[in-house]
């Protein structure tokens, strides 16, 4: 595979590939960018760490890293799916050097980079590459110029966690469910079953195999204390999975599936990690959903005191198929 370079950077700037101790800094540059549009981010140097040790995430590969001196001023990414036929990618710059003739030479080479990983997919498979921003963001008209769709819009939603309800019914499992933590050594294979098929009906879902799931799980891979499952006798109906962050609890994934939704094991699984994380001390709880889910996820979200605090848009291009 040749891999294109980016091309077009002004003068001054010097192109390199990340390295594992550029992790802290790129975590910085990472989360500068995103309080300059949003105001707040969620980038921490965990997510960073978790996202570079995906075993075909390889950065002499899959990343760009652009400096000004021994200074990073922007850091791009772009990864497939197993499948080859989802892919995605971004490209972050600090606030101080943004829209200086870094960000299209950097899409660009998202884009060129993308072409080759396509290559890759099924004859006929209909492949994809997808970028995001906040909706407040500038690089929203640079994806439309460059022919991207915009075709979803993701919502960031948190609750605090100081009025959870005391009425002990409001953690009560629905009528033949248990909910219990998740048990290492036991429940990992029947955690990622009701995960895929949670998510099979979800926008750009994709099937990973066992192994590459259990790797990309978050930063909880290790703290399973906060991850709960829902039991209907031998068969998992759902899984949550939270974790903490330095910007407070943030779940994950909430898996329902689907012969088990309606039934109040959302809520439950839901309130049931609230409490978990306000026991570690978070003051709120995070996530983020498709707006447009269709199994009703936000109006379950809403329902247990969640509100809409950033929301940002999905840009798609179809690179090949319909």
């Amino acid at each position: 595979m040749t891999e294109p370079i980016p091309n077009g950077l002004p003068a001054g700037l010097a192109l390199r590939r990340p390295r594992l101790d550029d992790l802290e800094e790129v975590a910085a540059l990472c989360a500068a960018a995103d309080l300059a549009i949003a105001g707040e981010t969620m980038t921490s140097r965990d997510e960073l760490r978790a996202a570079w040790g995906r075993e075909r995430f390889v950065l002499e590969r899959n990343a760009w890293l652009v400096a000004a001196g021994d200074r990073l001023v922007a850091y791009a990414w772009a990864f497939d799916s197993a499948d080859h036929a989802s892919i995605d990618g971004q490209f972050l710059v600090h606030p101080d050097r943004q829209w200086q003739g870094i960000e299209a030479p950097l899409l660009d080479w998202i884009e060129r980079f993308a072409a080759t990983l396509a290559s890759s997919a099924a004859d006929g498979r209909r492949v994809s590459l997808g970028v995001w921003c906040d909706r407040r963001d500038r690089r929203a008209d640079l994806y439309r110029d460059a022919g991207f769709t915009h075709v979803r819009t993701f919502l960031r939603m948190r609750r605090a966690l100081d009025d959870l309800p005391d009425d002990p019914l409001a953690y009560a499992p629905p009528p033949g469910l248990e909910v219990r933590r998740f048990v290492g050594g036991r429940d990992e294979r029947a955690a990622w079953e009701t995960s895929q098929d949670a998510f099979a009906d979800h926008f750009r879902f994709h099937a990973q195999p066992f192994e590459e799931w259990w790797q990309e799980a978050p930063a909880g891979v290790a703290d399973t204390d906060l991850w709960f499952v829902a039991w209907d006798g031998d068969v998992m109906a759902g899984i949550v999975i939270a974790c903490v962050l330095p910007a407070g609890g943030y779940i994950d994934q909430l898996a329902v599936r689907r012969a088990w939704r309606r039934r109040g094991l959302g809520a439950l699984l839901l309130l049931t990690t609230f409490s978990a994380l306000r026991d570690r001390g978070c003051a709120d709880a995070t996530l983020g959903v498709d707006a447009t889910n269709e199994s009703g996820a936000v109006a379950l979200y809403e329902r247990v005191g969640m509100r809409r605090v950033l929301a940002h848009d999905f840009y798609e291009k179809v690179l090949r198929g319909d």
